[in-house]
């Protein structure tokens, strides 16, 4: 029963020191060359929700493109949510993200296959002024997706104020086909 409990105790601490915030801090991989590489910024804004009302505070992504194509990022007009990423399959993905919140955050990836580093589960939440490092190969086939706050105990309330955004990932086979595109493809 004593080893047991030393040995949970042990096991728990690498949780408990990430739930106080940095010890699990990623950086960027020299061995990882990235074909497309993103600063990610959550900061605290005002939108205006109802066209002519008062504006209404806000959390919100901001992004910069720093390799890659054109097209990766793309800011929805008159919205607070983040930007559209569009991704390739088999692209080298590296996102830095920056917390500018006054509160801890993190950013998941949801529905994306990455390694669990760079999932953005909430142990590894980061602190404000912190900086964290993702690093993945998209392996998922044309689809949508959505990126979003994944803080312990802030998701919801972090989400709600606006910290998510879509993802779209194309690829050949999608490219085949004979879809709308263009002014016939909305991101609902």
């Amino acid at each position: 029963m004593q080893i047991s409990a030393a040995g949970a105790a042990f096991a728990a601490m690498p949780a408990m020191s990430a739930a106080t915030g940095g010890s699990l801090l990623r950086k960027a991989s020299p061995g990882f060359i990235a074909d497309v590489e993103i600063e990610f910024a959550a900061q605290a804004s005002q939108a205006t929700i109802i066209g002519g009302g008062p504006a209404t505070r806000v959390q919100s992504y901001s992004a910069k493109l720093l390799k890659g194509p054109a097209n990766t990022l793309r800011a929805l007009p008159d919205n607070y949510l983040g930007p559209i990423l569009t991704l390739e399959k088999g692209q080298k993905v590296r996102i830095f993200f920056n917390n500018r919140l006054h509160e801890p955050s993190i950013i998941h990836w949801h529905g994306l296959h990455v390694p669990q580093h760079s999932d953005g589960h909430p142990m590894y939440t980061i602190q404000p002024g912190e900086q964290y490092v993702y690093e993945f190969e998209v392996l998922n086939r044309a689809g949508t997706s959505f990126y979003h706050s994944h803080a312990h105990d802030l998701t919801a309330e972090q989400v709600y104020r606006g910290l998510a955004g879509l993802i779209v990932v194309n690829d050949a086979d999608e490219a085949k086909l004979d879809l709308p595109r263009g002014e016939y493809d909305l991101p609902w």
